[in-house]
């Protein structure tokens, strides 16, 4: 079994185990992670459920397991050759657009939108923080810019969203581009790629 010895949960995998043990809130000799050391920029997250019911004295809400795992799950289904497939048919729809002349580059990092006191670029990622929000799992917007490399030039990459309590990182995507594909695969963390089907599957509306 691989169930931590401060707080009982069970992780994967012993490499998990010793990754959460190190981190892990009841360990009195735990490692302070960066993201809450006094290094890691505060300002700039607005509210969400958790930021709330600290400023009121009250105990952070519970993320229920259901919602934990079916997180988890949509995750873990996506095989390599899951990802090869979508790419086939990203790639060929692009192609089709451009051919008919009706293909035009992603407007949402041009879309500004106030949720509650954070800057989040068009519709999918406000209603994945509302989302985050209704299901009471504590979230920030990253500010750490993350290097990857691309046609042998360094370049920088920051996800949408940082999920707390599972220290997972989320981008919200529509279209996959080699470049998506380049940064993804040399992202130093966890990170979950969310695209149009995989927030419907989620409930959330996105339309």
């Amino acid at each position: 079994m691989n169930n931590c010895r401060y707080c009982e949960r069970e992780c994967k995998n012993p490499n998990s185990l010793r990754n959460h043990e190190r981190l892990c809130k009841l360990n009195p000799n735990r490692q302070v992670s960066y993201f809450e050391s006094s290094e890691f920029p505060k300002g700039g997250y607005g509210e969400n459920q958790y930021t709330k019911a600290r400023a009121l004295g009250l105990p952070d809400p519970i993320v229920s397991e259901e919602t934990r795992d079916k997180l988890r799950r949509r995750n873990l289904l996506r095989t390599e050759e899951w990802h090869k497939e979508n790419g086939r048919k990203i790639s060929k729809t692009i192609q089709k657009k451009v051919a008919e002349g009706t293909w035009h580059t992603s407007l949402a990092k041009k879309m500004h939108i106030n949720y509650n006191g954070v800057d989040l670029h068009g519709k999918w990622e406000l209603e994945y923080a509302r989302y985050l929000d209704e299901h009471h799992i504590e979230w920030t917007r990253p500010k750490d810019r993350f290097s990857y490399v691309l046609e042998g030039k360094p370049r920088w990459y920051t996800p949408d969203f940082y999920l707390v309590a599972t220290k997972e990182f989320v981008e919200i995507k529509g279209y996959e581009t080699e470049k998506d594909r380049a940064k993804w695969s040399q992202f130093p963390a966890t990170l979950i790629v969310l695209k149009e089907q995989d927030l419907k599957d989620l409930g959330i509306d996105i339309n």
